[in-house]
């Protein structure tokens, strides 16, 4: 019985659905037309129109539609950081009314590559003259001074500079440079941590046998003058004996023992400034113009004459700040407190790679290079040592423990003469 009344309704339901849609197709699809059914329009009454005299034109109606011009701006796709440099990449256009835009927004986008980002640029950010600056290392020093120059993660540091070392004063701000470094190291001694060698001060006692005295006894005694002084020897080398019997102390030539060099590098420092950072001179007062001079003829101004002026030479620099990693700067740190030799090294642009470089010592240039120690020879050919060597020190970065002058004596700068009289004699 259940089943019979559900197919019933489905029946009533289905018959429903057809006829709403032949109705549907009779009234919008059409089917009026084929069965030869049209419907009538129902006419309209048209608007009274006024009747104007002769004479008067009738009135137009006219609409001022005064459209807004569009122009282009250059906007930011992402967000940038400050100091970042923009290229197309990064940089698109949109259309904005006239009347928002101004003469500080940059319309093309040929104007904004290749400039820095004065402060950070969020996306979609309408770029701006006074968000762009074109020398980044200028407007750091005018505006936020060195820390805006310095790279995410790096430390700056004052670093002595000399003309040797500077790549003859051609480091500018903003360049990349490899700092060679070479330690000198020398000896010690273990125990007073004292650079080798040592001095040794010996105790000694000088007896002198004076005249035999008679005692009460009847013997006779021999009495002996004792005295004591210390002597040092400095520097304090070794005692030999010779093939005479004879002992000799065999000491140092040199005052001190030659150093042993480690050279390394560190790489890829930028460099922040040259020179000492000097803040912004304060804006100058324009100058009065000149009054004119009553008794001069028309047109011209008296002019006082002004003493002229020599240009003042600046010296070089000799301080240079560098931005490195922390751990490299404290390497860089020690370096300049103990005196080693900085030189930097010029870096190409855009060259950024970090090299595979090994220490260099004298045993690496022997390997290196194959360099074949030569033997000792029992003679040589005359080097002219007895010549008067001169060496000028024109840089106080040079060190001075590597600077050796020969000062020859006085019997050999008398021989030197004499044989240079006599070959005048011979010519």
């Amino acid at each position: 019985m259940d089943r019979r009344r559900l197919s019933i309704l489905l029946l009533l339901a289905l018959a429903i659905i057809i006829l709403l849609g032949g109705a549907g197709f009779l009234i919008f699809g059409g089917g009026l037309e084929l069965l030869g059914l049209t419907p009538t329009a129902t006419p309209t009454t048209p608007p009274p129109t006024a009747v104007l005299p002769e004479g008067i034109p009738s009135p137009v109606a006219t609409v001022d539609l005064e459209l807004d011009e569009l122009v282009e701006v250059v906007v930011s796709l992402q967000t940038v950081p400050r100091g970042f440099q923009m290229s197309e990449t990064e940089l698109s256009t949109e259309l904005r009314l006239a009347a928002d835009v101004n003469d500080n927004m940059v319309r093309s986008i040929d104007e904004a590559v290749g400039l820095f980002a004065r402060t950070d640029i969020y996306q979609g950010e309408t770029l701006t003259y006074d968000s762009l600056v074109r020398d980044l290392t200028l407007d750091g020093q005018l505006d936020y001074g060195p820390s805006s120059l310095i790279p995410p993660g790096y430390l700056a540091m004052s670093v002595p500079l000399d003309r040797l070392g500077s790549v003859a004063y051609g480091i500018e701000g903003g360049d990349f440079v490899d700092i060679l470094v070479t330690f000198i190291l020398f000896p010690v001694d273990e125990q007073f941590q004292s650079r080798l060698p040592n001095d040794a001060t010996f105790f000694l006692e000088n007896i002198t046998d004076g005249p035999a005295e008679s005692s009460e006894e009847g013997g006779s005694s021999d009495p002996s003058d004792i005295s004591s002084e210390l002597y040092t020897l400095s520097p304090y080398g070794r005692f030999e004996t010779l093939a005479d019997g004879s002992i000799v102390h065999v000491s140092p030539a040199e005052s001190t023992q030659r150093g042993v060099h480690v050279s390394f590098v560190i790489q890829n420092a930028k460099v922040i400034q040259v020179g000492p950072f000097e803040p912004p001179l304060p804006p100058q007062l324009p100058t009065a113009t000149p009054t004119p001079d009553p008794n001069a003829e028309s047109g011209e101004f008296s002019e006082t004459p002004e003493e002229s002026l020599q240009p003042t030479p600046i010296p070089p620099a000799d301080v240079v700040v560098v931005a490195l990693p922390p751990q490299q700067q404290l390497v860089l740190k020690y370096a300049v407190e103990t005196n080693s030799i900085i030189d930097y090294a010029l870096r190409g642009v855009n060259d950024g790679e970090l090299y595979a470089v090994d220490n260099v010592t004298f045993d690496y240039i022997v390997d290196r290079f194959n360099v074949e120690i030569p033997p000792d020879f029992a003679y040589i050919v005359n080097t002219r040592d007895n010549m008067f060597v001169k060496v000028f020190i024109d840089d106080e970065g040079l060190n001075p423990e590597l600077v050796v002058t020969v000062i020859p004596t006085p019997e050999q700068i008398g021989d030197e003469a004499s044989q240079n009289t006599s070959g005048g004699e011979d010519q």
